[in-house]
């Protein structure tokens, strides 16, 4: 792993499906050299392949984050994202038809993983599904990098409609397609951030933030990579002198699911 390499890494975070034409250029590198470089990243296991994420609220149903201490583990079909955290915590994303379904599943984790040690539901309006716009996601769930044609010939549909309904998704912050990467084994370092004051802090996690998930209240999480550990601090730090209650979980895992039940 050299600095190109974190570079390509990072900006796969910011968007998992950019072209290797558009990276290339980004890079100001040829993309056969990109892609020589993508191909020996997952030949060292660095680059393990890419996953969707996609906000419950998009497919009508309601989400919260909790965190438990790490001494076990679970998962079920209503997990649709975790973090593995350094702190000897999980961070669950999980899914309910209704904030009292939540709770259910809630109660449920706790019979397994003990009491909770954070919670945090977002202020939300679940929306009602688009039949069209689920079926390019679930598409997009098969094979996060699938080319728009490839999905128009999949399902049927022109590909500029296609082309539409992704950009409306991605810009409303609806999906996002992220690598998976062996962080311990990419020497980067990823961390979040939960505020309460996310436009404060938005302009300090810009240079590194590769996702956000904040609420109408402002509230939310940003998610952050990093070359190294000593750029974790100095965030953190001005961070901290916009919102001295932020917390900072720094992330050895990521796992999601897209489209989950």
């Amino acid at each position: 792993m050299d600095e190109l390499d974190k570079k390509i890494l990072l900006y796969l975070f910011r968007d998992g499906r950019i072209s290797i034409r558009s990276l290339a250029s980004l890079l100001n590198l040829t993309p056969p050299t990109v892609l020589y470089r993508i191909k020996n990243l997952e030949k060292e296991e660095i680059l393990e392949g890419f996953q969707l994420l996609v906000d419950p609220n998009f497919y009508g149903k309601y989400y919260s984050f909790i965190a438990f201490k790490n001494l076990m583990d679970m998962d079920d079909k209503w997990v649709f994202l975790k973090f593995k955290c350094v702190e000897w915590l999980n961070v669950y994303g999980i899914v309910g038809g209704s904030n009292a379904e939540i709770e259910d599943r809630i109660s449920f984790m706790r019979k397994t993983l003990g009491e909770p040690v954070m919670q945090y539901t977002p202020l939300q309006q679940p929306l009602p599904p688009k039949e069209l716009d689920i079926k390019i996601v679930k598409a997009l769930q098969e094979d996060p990098r699938a080319s728009t044609a490839e999905i128009s010939k999949k399902l049927g549909i022109d590909s500029k409609i296609v082309i539409k309904r992704l950009k409306i998704m991605k810009n409303r912050g609806y999906i996002s397609v992220i690598p998976k990467i062996n962080i311990p084994k990419s020497g980067m370092s990823v961390f979040s951030m939960f505020s309460k004051r996310v436009p404060e802090i938005r302009a300090i996690l810009s240079p590194c933030r590769v996702l956000e998930i904040v609420d109408k209240n402002n509230v939310g999480i940003e998610v952050c990579l990093t070359e190294n550990i000593e750029n974790v601090r100095n965030y953190v730090r001005a961070v901290r002198e916009k919102d001295k209650e932020a917390d900072v979980m720094i992330i050895y895992d990521i796992n999601t699911k897209g489209i989950v039940e």
